[in-house]
């Protein structure tokens, strides 16, 4: 992972020019704080703002081919009734009876696809931040310019993985006296409104307290308190509490911090033209009919499924992302074997369904659904 290597040295803060004034919208104190014009970072404000990439050419390579698409397996009848008799033996109440005697009619195997696409990309924010200043190394504008927000490096650990890394910008610190707390360290306690002193939660504030001696109700004084009122714990007493902000060191280090976000981008399509509901085909296994992982994918094209091309098509246009940098995509097709099985048990017609690698079922249908003794054998 690459950091962004400052040296120590000192800074001179009569040098600075500051133009512009922020406003830190979730505290109660206008920062007593002008921020110059950075060079890269003009809109750089207390929220975030986005930085787009610098332009890039992308030529696709000459003489591109595509992989070469793969075909799903196809089950036997003795593999379907198998896997309706496992799938039947781990349902409630329901009996085996029926798929262990039905009589398979026809097997109609077909395909589902699921084309998958993500593209991995990276987003560049700044942002006016600040930290405590307890004499720590301050790299301010006296040691150059600071590098573009596209200029400083950072790589992240792994494609197609969320990441987040925060970088100081380089040239770009200062410090002052801190806004909150007026550089004296400490704030009012918010927990007695700086009187050190709260409400008694033994008595509620009265000062004293009801008690029933010999059958007949007294009144007596609060043994917690005498006035209603007791000591605040969070500030003991003193009414000040150290500064949230500079955490009792008076000063603040201002920098813009830049925001790196790597984010996998992902879209996902399945095509089911039976009756199996789309999220089980998504969840169970199927075999790689295409698989390509490149700086920029091309859309699918030529697949014997015509819908399979138009979402990839379609799905690789909307991929584009001009405000952010695209290090790579990666497109894959899985087919998930489907057979469809009609079956016949005492005359009456059975339909029901074997899909994925691992032969799972799909039979909501099935005849022999009740408890034991209630079952027509």
């Amino acid at each position: 992972m690459a950091k962004v290597g400052i040296d120590e040295q000192t800074i001179d803060e009569s040098k600075q020019d500051f133009s512009e004034s922020l406003y830190i919208e979730d505290n109660e104190h206008k920062p007593d704080v002008s921020f110059d014009t950075v060079a890269g970072y003009d809109n750089a404000r207390m929220d975030q703002s986005l930085l787009p990439p610098p332009p890039t050419a992308f030529a696709p390579p000459q003489n591109y081919v595509q992989p070469t698409f793969t075909s799903a397996p196809v089950i036997t009848e003795d593999t379907a009734r198998q896997a309706l008799i496992e799938f039947v033996s781990k349902q409630t109440c329901w009996g085996t009876g029926t798929a262990k005697s039905l009589t398979f009619e026809k097997l109609q195997s077909s395909t589902s696809y699921q084309y998958f696409l993500e593209t991995f990309t990276e987003e560049r924010t700044s942002k006016w931040d600040h930290e405590p200043f307890r004499g720590q190394f301050v790299d301010g504008s006296q040691n150059g310019p600071a590098p573009g927000p596209w200029e400083i490096p950072a790589t992240f650990k792994e494609f197609f993985k969320n990441e987040t890394q925060h970088h100081e910008v380089p040239h770009t610190a200062f410090v002052r006296p801190c806004f909150t707390c007026e550089a004296k360290g400490k704030v009012k306690c918010d927990q007695c409104y700086g009187s050190g002193r709260v409400q008694c939660s033994s008595c509620s504030g009265w000062g004293s307290t009801t008690e029933t001696r010999n059958g007949e109700s007294c009144t007596v004084s609060c043994s917690w308190c005498s006035d209603g009122t007791v000591t605040c714990s969070k500030c003991f007493g003193s009414g000040k509490v150290r500064c949230p902000a500079c955490q009792g060191e008076c000063n603040l280090k201002w920098f813009i911090k830049l925001i790196i976000n790597w984010v996998n981008n992902v879209l996902e399509h399945v095509i089911e033209r039976g009756m199996i509901p789309a999220y089980m085909i998504s969840q169970t296994t199927g075999t790689l009919g295409f698989n390509e992982v490149q700086p920029r994918v091309q859309p699918v094209a030529n697949f014997p499924v015509a819908e399979v091309n138009e979402v990839s098509h379609n799905f690789v246009g909307s991929h584009q992302f001009p405000m952010k940098r695209i290090h790579m995509q990666h497109h894959m097709i899985r087919m998930v074997p489907v057979t469809q099985c009609v079956c016949r048990r005492r005359g009456k017609e059975f339909t029901f369904f074997v899909y994925g690698l691992e032969n799972k079922v799909y039979g909501p249908d099935y005849p022999d659904q009740c408890c034991w003794g209630c079952t027509i054998q």
